[in-house]
């Protein structure tokens, strides 16, 4: 096995206790998240949206389909619950999880927990009203399934997410932009890597893990290319809702960085390889929109390690997240940041 390339299950990779990507994102967003997730192994129940649940029957339908009953649990629904009843169920799912005890018990009645779920939904009808619409229907057999699998780490899909996934993927290797890409095999010249997991590289001497969507080695041009999927609702504005407003920055920078450590490494073979500079392939949800290569710059990369300004606003950089990162975790001060703490927690109003 090469230096630095693991082959573990999904799990068994989740479980490794190494930065990634995402873990950098958490704590550049959410230091209290990161500190319960990762740093006390708590259970951090994970908001999906219609899009990223999407995405990932997308991903996992076309990178490594027999994952599928890993990763998802059919409904019986053939749709999910949308709008404020998606948002009533989800409510009641959150209450009732928080109200049961470890032998499983719900240690509070139904009518208290449905009021709170009602108030929290956004609902302007009676409370009478939505219980009526609920009980009995498609939502209720919903909030049962998510109150049963998603304890063993499965996500509820419906025939409808999964025949709408099917057509995305079909989308990716039709497309004049992405079939050449998509349709790549194993040839003397062409290595594809689905689920690239690459363990113990550092960035910043800080150790990272990385498991990328595509990998592709060009043994006849000694060029490696990293490719990641995502599945959006704006595919055309990419850069600003998802590249910047997702951090997804911070992942093109890492991604990097775990495909550099490849070529560095004299026991690999692929060893003094070029690597490029990871690019996205971009899909839409409700598959109209055709999918888009994005294909990032130096400037790019640059940018995401120093941090940068995109219409006045500031985005932090990889540098400075591992930094903050190291500081919380060797002083273990998780309530205040690098900087506060320096200044004594006195901070100006204005900069």
């Amino acid at each position: 096995m090469i230096s630095g390339i693991s082959k573990r299950n999904e799990n068994q990779y989740r479980e490794l206790s190494l930065d990634s990507s995402s873990s950098l994102k958490d704590f550049a967003t959410n230091r209290k998240k990161y500190y319960k997730k990762y740093y006390l192994n708590e259970e951090v129940e994970e908001e999906d949206s219609k899009a990223s649940v999407t995405g990932r029957v997308v991903e996992t339908l076309l990178l490594d389909p027999w994952e599928f009953d890993n990763r998802f649990y059919m409904s019986a629904c053939a749709s999910a619950p949308t709008g404020l009843m998606l948002s009533f169920v989800e409510a009641l799912y959150k209450y009732t999880k928080d109200a049961t005890n470890e032998e499983g018990v719900v240690m509070r009645d139904f009518a208290d927990i449905s009021q709170d779920a009602y108030t929290e939904s956004g609902f302007k009808i009676k409370y009478e009203a939505v219980i009526g619409k609920f009980v009995g229907s498609d939502a209720e057999i919903y909030f049962n399934e998510i109150l049963k699998v998603r304890t063993n780490n499965l996500t509820v899909v419906t025939t409808q997410d999964v025949t709408n996934a099917e057509k995305i993927v079909e989308e990716l290797k039709t497309n004049f932009v992405t079939s050449h890409i998509i349709n790549l095999v194993n040839s003397e010249r062409w290595e594809i890597i689905n689920q690239l997991q690459v363990e113990n590289y550092t960035i910043d001497n800080h150790p990272m893990k990385s498991m990328m969507d595509k990998f592709v080695a060009d043994h006849e041009t000694k060029q490696l290319f990293v490719y990641d999927l995502k599945t959006t609702w704006s595919v055309e504005k990419f850069l600003s809702d998802y590249f910047l407003y997702r951090l997804a920055y911070i992942q093109m920078y890492v991604y990097y960085k775990a495909t550099q450590s490849l070529t560095t490494n004299p026991d690999s073979k692929y060893y003094g390889y070029k690597v490029n500079i990871p690019r996205f392939i971009v899909c839409d949800s409700t598959n109209y929109y055709s999918p888009l290569i994005y294909i990032p710059s130096e400037k790019d990369i640059e940018d995401a390690y120093n941090g940068f300004m995109y219409e006045n606003r500031h985005y932090i950089g990889v540098k400075d997240i591992i930094e903050d990162l190291k500081f919380a975790q060797t002083q273990n001060i998780w309530n205040i940041s690098r900087k506060n703490y320096e200044l004594k927690g006195r901070v100006p109003l204005r900069k």
